[in-house]
């Protein structure tokens, strides 16, 4: 059994604990309150961090994936002899990997690419874009499949330096050619060539893209050693990417 002393000396030191941890809860949670309102007010602190949350890892491979497949278009592209002299004689490249299933008289689901554009021989990019969908008159019911826009003409290329959603066709003053055997001959009447590896997929039908607009958050990503960016500084080859695109050095 305690003593009487020791019992008051328990009491004393219960008391003083309680009092130093209620001492230290608002001196921690004022802490945070001034390290919360310094950020708020603090622009640039601000601005570090959203640059910090595109160092994104995963969308970091995103962009590299959709790189490396535009890597494969080219690839399915070479084969064809004819095709390359177009692409020499092009202002302009958007390759698309994978466009999505579905017919498309509907509207099938289009997909993300790169653009790439040629000023004085040397070609600028990669810039990221996504359509959201291709028609070719009564045609449907294909597969997915690679795709490739061939940009001829100056008035495809300011296309693509739009800020905001646009489409390639008719309407917009562009003349879309489908790259197949019986339309090989007359590639340079076109604005726009469409080549596919899925065979006869525009065949036949007046074709319009639609809904194209560019993927900013990849763009910014792809570029976020220089700062702030958009699609005119990236086709006119104002900016470059810390990291290395070999496909640049693919095209003619």
């Amino acid at each position: 059994m305690k003593s009487e002393p020791m019992k008051k000396a328990t009491a004393t030191l219960a008391v003083l604990t309680l009092s130093a941890l209620s001492a230290a809860v608002p001196a921690n949670q004022g802490s945070r309150d001034v390290t919360d309102a310094e950020t708020m007010q603090n622009p640039s602190s601000m601005q570090e961090q959203r640059s910090a949350n595109l160092e994104n890892p995963d969308e970091r491979r995103n962009t590299r994936d959709v790189l490396d497949q535009a890597g494969e278009v080219l690839t399915a592209m070479e084969r064809d002899e004819e095709l390359q002299n177009a692409l020499r004689q092009a202002k302009g490249v958007f390759l698309v990997p994978d466009f999505g299933r579905g017919a498309l008289v509907l509207g099938g689901r289009g997909g993300q690419g790169v653009v790439f554009t040629k000023q004085d021989g040397d070609w600028n990019g990669p810039a990221f874009y996504n359509f959201g969908a291709v028609s070719a008159g009564a045609q449907g019911g294909i597969s997915a499949g690679q795709v490739a826009m061939l940009l001829m003409t100056d008035e495809a290329v300011d296309s693509f330096k739009q800020d905001h959603n646009f489409a390639l066709n008719a309407d917009a003053g562009l003349t879309l050619i489908d790259w197949s055997g019986q339309a090989q001959g007359s590639w340079g009447k076109g604005d726009v060539i469409l080549w596919s590896d899925t065979e006869g997929v525009f065949a036949g039908g007046a074709i319009s893209v639609s809904d194209v607009f560019a993927d900013e958050e990849a763009n910014q990503e792809f570029y976020s050693q220089a700062g702030e960016v958009n699609v005119v500084s990236i086709l006119q080859g104002d900016v470059d990417s810390d990291q290395d695109v070999k496909l640049i050095d693919r095209l003619p």
